[in-house]
């Protein structure tokens, strides 16, 4: 879990192509650097949205601020790095080092994603050359290590696999270890890796199932599939509808409030998040924003969609993606719980500082994050979404990746971010869990896909954006 020196939230993961800074962000990054180096964190706090302060309060802005402002000193200057997703990145500068500062707005120009990271050459380097099984031969080769190297390269990583899928033919790469000190690289068809928010995709697939054989429709409202004792889950009379849950347009929140109870494992955090606390939140939630009207990423609205797509079915969640998505596309090592043998391929995760954290169980929250598979599978997943999938899969695959929201530099199919550009169009996502990082993505005119999987909380989807360019 991210501790209170970084801060994270209400923004998806960080995977589209650059675009030009805005004004508005660059003036607002202004004002919270002046606010900042007053010591004002009550302005600072009012810059935010009011989805920002429903998950964070103004104390822990007090709490970072000062931690930074103790450590770091004067906020002297800031570098603009890049924008993605809406967010823009800056190397923030204080009298004693360096910030990599992520900020973006909402509509209404109120901050609503706001974080600050170890500046990346600040992070320790191996003082050894990193194993690897590339060839070191053929153009491709040297692409892809010159993009993985400085990534694995970090003291703090451990092991990725690469998969690089172009022309139906698939091409991959492994780094670094397993687990560390043991000296085994990652292995493209064996090693299991916690996929994270790339299973939002799969969910995606799995409503456009249900809708292609007409027994769901993106349209129905929420309240149609829940308990009648959970009021109608609407803002100023318009619902919330399971397109809305897929697409991060519903209103919820990223993470519900009572994803937590005193005695949960902080370090498995969506472990005891049951039918009953997923039933508990609804009832008392209550809608404070339009819906189908702002982008705001949710692992609870599409957990929440995995839930009930597995209920509609009389099945578990895993039991319904292995139906209706795996067996079809033959990915016999893409699952949610491991057997046995499983366990032995399963990377150890590391969290930011390289120390080795949990495996993550997300129960009721699983269409969001759950999800396990391997380097291998994942080009299966890839090429069947850019190419041609068996015929009981295809019209759902192809309503998976339609547009259902567009606004500024968000668009969004049924779980799959969309980027599209003069000549080409991406489709993508990355994942996150406590110990992984992971990114897919494929470009259907050029053919071309990517598959990129660690066991290190360290970002890497800037490494298959970088192949897909």
């Amino acid at each position: 879990m991210r501790t209170l020196f970084t801060i994270l939230l209400l923004t998806s993961s960080f995977t589209s192509f650059s675009q030009a800074v805005s004004a508005k962000i660059d003036s607002v990054r202004k004002l919270v650097e002046t606010t900042f180096n007053e010591k004002n964190s009550k302005a600072l706090y009012a810059l935010t949205n009011e989805g920002f302060q429903k998950q964070v309060s103004e104390t822990q802005i007090v709490q970072v601020s000062s931690m930074l402002y103790t450590q770091f000193g004067k906020w002297k200057t800031s570098e603009f790095q890049k924008t993605t997703d809406g967010v823009a990145l800056y190397k923030a500068i204080f009298d004693k080092g360096s910030q990599n500062f992520f900020i973006g707005l909402d509509k209404n120009d109120k901050i609503s994603t706001l974080l600050f990271q170890p500046y990346k050459s600040d992070v320790p380097k191996k003082d050894y050359q990193v194993a690897s099984n590339n060839p070191m031969k053929t153009p491709l080769d040297l692409r892809i290590d010159s993009l993985v190297r400085p990534y694995i390269q970090m003291q703090h990583t451990a092991g990725i696999c690469v998969a690089f899928i172009k022309d139906g033919k698939t091409i991959t790469y492994s780094y670094g270890e397993v687990k560390k000190d043991e000296k085994q690289l990652p292995d493209a068809d064996k090693t299991f890796f916690e996929i994270g928010s790339i299973s939002k995709t799969f969910t995606g697939i799995l409503l456009a199932d249900e809708v292609v054989k007409g027994k769901m429709s993106l349209d129905d409202p929420i309240n149609k599939y829940l308990p009648d004792s959970i009021g109608k889950m609407a803002y100023k009379g318009v619902q919330i509808t399971l397109k809305t849950l897929s697409n991060h347009t519903s209103g919820f929140p990223r993470l519900p409030m009572n994803l937590y109870k005193l005695g949960d494992d902080l370090n498995n955090p969506y472990k005891n998040y049951d039918i009953d606390r997923m039933y508990s939140y609804l009832k008392t939630f209550k809608p404070y924003r339009e819906v189908g009207v702002n982008y705001e990423y949710s692992n609870f609205a599409v957990g929440l969609l995995g839930t009930i797509l597995a209920q509609q079915n009389q099945l578990t969640y895993e039991e319904l993606l292995l139906q209706k998505i795996c067996k079809p596309l033959k990915l016999e090592n893409t699952k949610i719980s491991l057997y046995a043998t499983d366990k032995n391929n399963f990377a150890q995760g590391y969290n930011e500082k390289g120390k080795a954290t949990s495996a993550w169980d997300l129960n009721m929250l699983a269409g969001a994050g759950g999800i396990r598979s391997t380097t291998n599978d994942m080009a299966k997943y890839v090429e069947a979404n850019m190419t041609k999938a068996p015929k009981q899969l295809q019209e759902a695959i192809d309503l998976s990746q339609k547009v259902t929201f567009e606004s500024g530099q968000n668009t969004v199919g049924l779980g799959w971010h969309i980027t599209k550009r003069k000549r080409n169009t991406i489709y993508q996502h990355s994942g996150g869990t406590g110990g992984f990082r992971t990114f897919v993505g494929f470009d259907k005119e050029r053919q071309i896909g990517v598959v990129v999987l660690s066991n290190s909380a360290e970002e890497v989807a800037m490494i298959g954006i970088g192949l897909l360019k």
